[in-house]
């Protein structure tokens, strides 16, 4: 039976050791780790490539999926460790590898082992498969960082261009993107589609398998919470939508579901061009794993045998589900305690344990001034205004607010990195220290004592402080340990009176507020100005945001009815006075004793209360999103049912064939494919007839299909379509979602058409392609920025879509597609390019201004080209911008009067300061020739060149 996330992952320390440990010596350093679960067990972690080379990519972050060995009754464990390259994202939106692919057998792999190294081998290149070695290991690195795991497909692509074929690489790439001149050509299985994440490399240790890829910095569900508006406009939406199902149907066209296609597991570059990810099939997370119901309750412990605080969630009760309308009715009733609830809070906000930018947060409860007492009203924190405005104050919240040019009160996020790193100073490696806090570092500024923390920052708390009596504990010989009060004895005795203030009926009977602060209405109109917690909105709204405040809730936050009894939520451990029986709080031992609190309220405020909680999970309900037809309330693919060994017996197709010898290829019936939009409005009809003529004949990949839909209808919508009940709604009465009449015409068509309860009904993956709802121009600007995508240099995509550009495929596009295409390409132009490149970079410029508007020209081509006359050393290009034919063209696309603005005094600059003679001739040549035309006396040059 698979195992559920939680249940197969480690803690974050032991997380850490292992890899450290099995890596160790090859060019890989773990960063943190990052989990997926509400609780803090890894299924992912960060690892950091450590380079000599260039400055530019130094700090890359990679994923790493570790298969640990599984048997019958303990079967396959998957953690992944993560990266990023935000460094190098101009270069390119996905990461590199080596281009090295071999069988594999190995005696000490389990069946299951096999089974996930054979999908992931058919369904992508693998760039590097074999046992952990330093020395390949680095090799691996050093392709990833050049940028050259591709560079078959690119020069085979390079070559089409030419009319010659070298090889099936590039004609299985135009075949991915769309070009179906070879229909009875199958691809070979050795290029990887645009869409798919890379595999850089499977790496095997003494007992797991280590699975490396590049990590996105966003996923859909990232900027649909926190930038829906980079999602710029309709036609943007389509393009999205098309890449998604363009690596469906590559899947599909292997025999393989998705299974898991939901906004989280849809990954983006910054670039927004988005990747499926290998790791997220279900298939594959099944036989991980990681297949476990979603309703189950997983054995809340890490899996590694030695690992010092197995202890501290032993007793939790989360079950791995997100469905927040049952966790709210369990904590309403007391059932699930304050700090489990939190937690779902954090994960449905988007926090994630193990990474400082973005970790849960919780409510500072106490201040540490005295043993909390219920009592007493000294020493609790007030839980109706946020720990901002306790710390700054109402008269500098009100002046902050009345003096900015935007009002805002807040101006950071309640729980910042700065902060956690602080928090955690004792945990945290000296180079995390280093790189949040401050780059110098001092021990000594760090806070010393938990009071002396509490009065230091704005910011709210962390889960730590609640459950891990290891955190007071310093790593470092020349930090102390974080100082406990005078009222406890020892960490345990702390965590523990810490947490039971947490669960205590006063806390209890205010949380609600702080989740109205913190996660609801309280962050936005007239009750965000009234609590002085107006968050400073973001400079520009369309920038793509992986992190933010998300408000889930638009309503009051109910007050909780029942406390948590304390032998519900704490083992019996020696260090808690309450567990040996040796002292009691007498305010809440009512409640903690069993005894029922309605019984102290009237009935009717009981009703009152309950029908108040009732409506209030009515009105949220799209807290509890559904993505898959098979899902219900209570389980994951309740309906349909997939066995582990389902899929050992399912086979992944094989390409047909393989070509023997190479077709011919016409150039120029590539370039027929680029088309742009007619004038005329998409029709209706059309549309309709399309959807007539659509069936599936899988129902698991059927099921992929209802994704789609889903997710389509969510991103024009900005909440989803299907809750439990109104997917249950739909199957039992085929009524649709009202929410559905709110979508443009032409999207309700295609939604409707993807979420048929018939699943035969729902289109292939290859008709959705083939739909009027995808307007020619988005597969026009498909074909062309999918080359830009692939692992190699930027000189050789540069020369591609240069060479497609200058015949005339950015034309035929028409305009606009040209302007969206020009941020993927533009970037490839700059003054460090070779003297090769160059004229592919000159050529890619002047078809920019042939196609882009006067407004684009200024947003797009200006910088580049200012960016390139500025530069001060000596470059090809720089002479080439000066000749007086480029300049001509310029400033009649901006305009005179632009032109002598922006263009003209660096002309003048590379005159008289440029040390390069040829520079300088070729600006004192343009002024000349350029002086009467503009309408600039001539004297103003002459006095240039003295």
């Amino acid at each position: 039976m698979a195992r559920s996330p939680e249940a197969a992952a480690m803690c974050l320390e032991c997380l850490e050791r292992r890899v450290r440990s099995d890596l160790a010596g090859s060019g890989l350093s773990f960063v943190h780790g990052l989990s997926d679960s509400p609780l803090p067990f890894a299924s992912s972690a960060v690892v950091q490539v450590a380079s000599d080379g260039p400055e530019q990519c130094i700090g890359r972050y990679n994923i790493l999926h570790i298969i640990l060995p599984g048997s019958e009754n303990n079967p396959l464990e998957q953690l992944i460790i993560c990266t990023d390259d935000n460094q190098c994202a101009a270069q390119a939106d996905s990461s590199p590898g080596v281009e090295y692919t071999k069988d594999f057998q190995s005696s000490s792999s389990s069946g299951n082992q096999q089974l996930i190294i054979n999908t992931i081998t058919k369904l992508t290149p693998v760039y590097y498969l074999g046992r952990v070695s330093t020395s390949e290991i680095r090799e691996l690195i050093a392709s990833y960082i050049n940028l050259s795991i591709e560079q078959n497909v690119i020069s085979s692509l390079n070559m089409l261009c030419g009319n010659k074929v070298s090889g099936s690489a590039g004609l299985d790439f135009l075949s991915f993107v769309g070009f179906s001149a070879y229909d009875d050509i199958h691809p070979s299985g050795l290029v990887r589609h645009p869409n798919i994440l890379p595999v850089l490399g499977v790496i095997e240790s003494s007992d797991c398998w280590y699975m490396l890829q590049q990590k996105a910095p966003y996923t859909l569900e990232n900027i649909m919470h926190y930038s829906p508006e980079a999602l710029c406009s309709d036609w943007h939406i389509r393009f999205f939508i098309y890449q998604i199902i363009s690596a469906m149907a590559h899947l599909h066209d292997f025999g393989v579901h998705h299974g898991n296609l939901k906004p989280s597991t849809v990954l983006m570059s910054d670039s927004l061009w988005p990747y499926l990810s290998i790791s997220d099939i279900w298939h594959v997370k099944q036989n991980c794993g990681f297949g476990e119901p979603e309703g189950s309750t997983p054995n809340s412990c890490c899996v590694a045998e030695d690992c010092s605080s197995r202890s501290i969630y032993a007793s939790f009760n989360l079950p791995s589900s997100l469905d927040w309308s049952s966790h709210f009715k369990r904590w309403w009733a007391g059932e699930l305690s304050n700090y489990e609830y939190l937690l779902v809070l954090n994960k449905l906000a988007g926090r994630r344990w193990g990474d400082p930018a973005f970790h849960p947060v919780m409510p500072w409860v106490i201040d540490f001034t005295v043993r909390p007492d219920e009592n007493s009203d000294i020493g609790w924190r007030d839980l109706t205004k946020s720990k901002w405005r306790l710390a700054k104050g109402d008269e500098q919240l009100d002046f902050t607010y009345s003096s900015s040019d935007v009002p805002h009160h807040v101006s950071d996020e309640c729980l910042s990195e700065l902060a956690v790193c602080s928090y955690k100073a004792r945990r945290l490696s000296k180079t995390i220290l280093r790189s949040a806090v401050r780059s110098v570092y001092e021990p000594n500024e760090y806070p010393s004592s938990m009071q002396r923390l509490y009065q230091w920052t704005p910011d709210e708390c962390i889960p730590d402080f609640y459950s891990d009596p290891w955190i007071f504990v310093s790593l470092h010989s020349e930090m102390s340990d974080l100082v406990l009060p005078s009222w406890v004895t020892s960490s345990e005795e702390f965590i523990c009176l810490h947490r039971n203030a947490l669960e205590s009926d006063r806390v209890s009977q205010q949380l609600h507020h702080w989740i109205d602060i913190t996660f609801g209405y309280k962050l936005a109109g007239e009750a965000s100005i009234e609590a002085k917690n107006v968050m400073l909105p973001p400079n520009d709204p369309s920038r793509p945001k992986s992190i933010g405040r998300r408000q889930l809730f638009t309503k009051p936050h109910p007050k909780r009815s029942i406390s948590t009894p304390h032998s519900a939520y704490h083992n019996k451990v020696q260090s808690c006075a309450r567990c040996q029986g040796k002292g009691s709080d007498s305010t809440t031992d009512v409640m903690l004793n069993g005894c029922n609190p309605r019984n102290m309220l009237s009935q009717v405020d009981y009703l009152e209360e309950f029908e108040q909680a009732t409506l209030f999970m009515e009105l949220e309900h799209h807290l509890n999103p559904i993505y898959s037809y098979a899902d219900t309330s209570a389980s994951y693919c309740s309906s349909v049912k997939y066995s582990n060994s389902e899929f050992s017996d399912q086979e992944i197709l094989q390409p047909d064939s393989v070509l023997s010898v190479v077709p011919d290829f016409d150039f120029g019936s590539y370039l027929e494919c680029f088309e742009s939009d007619d004038s005329s409005p998409m029709g209706y009809q059309e549309l309709l007839r399309w959807k007539q003529m659509s069936y599936s004949v899988t129902e698991h990949h059927a099921n992929d299909i209802f994704s789609i839909g889903c997710m389509l209808a969510e991103i024009y919508l900005r909440r989803p379509l299907f809750d439990a009940l109104l997917l249950a709604a739909y199957k039992e009465t085929g009524m649709l979602p009202g929410a559905l009449h709110e979508l443009p015409v032409h999207v309700a068509v295609l939604v409707e058409s993807c979420i048929q309860r018939e699943w035969k009904r729902r289109p292939l993956s290859r008709q959705l392609l083939e739909s009027p709802y995808f307007p020619p121009s988005v597969r026009s600007a498909y074909m062309f920025l999918a080359p830009l995508q692939l692992l190699c240099t930027s000189g050789d995509r540069l020369k591609y879509v240069a060479k497609l550009a200058s015949e005339g495929a950015l034309k035929a596009m028409g305009k606009f597609a040209a302007e969206v295409c020009a941020p993927y390409c533009l970037p490839l132009v700059s003054s460090s390019l070779s003297d090769v490149d160059t004229e592919s970079g000159l050529s890619l410029l002047k078809e920019f201004l042939k196609c882009l508007s006067v407004q684009a020209t200024k947003e797009l081509i200006l910088p580049i080209i200012q960016n390139i006359l500025q530069a001060p050393e000596y470059s090809h290009l720089k002479v080439s911008l000066l000749q007086d034919s480029f300049v001509r063209e310029l400033w009649k696309k901006l305009g005179k009067q632009s032109y002598i603005e922006k263009v003209h005094p660096l002309v003048i600059a590379n005159l008289y300061n440029s040390p390069n003679k040829i520079t300088a001739s070729a600006a004192s040549i343009v002024l000349i020739g350029s002086s009467e035309e503009l309408g600039i006396p001539i004297t103003v040059h002459q006095a240039s060149l003295k």
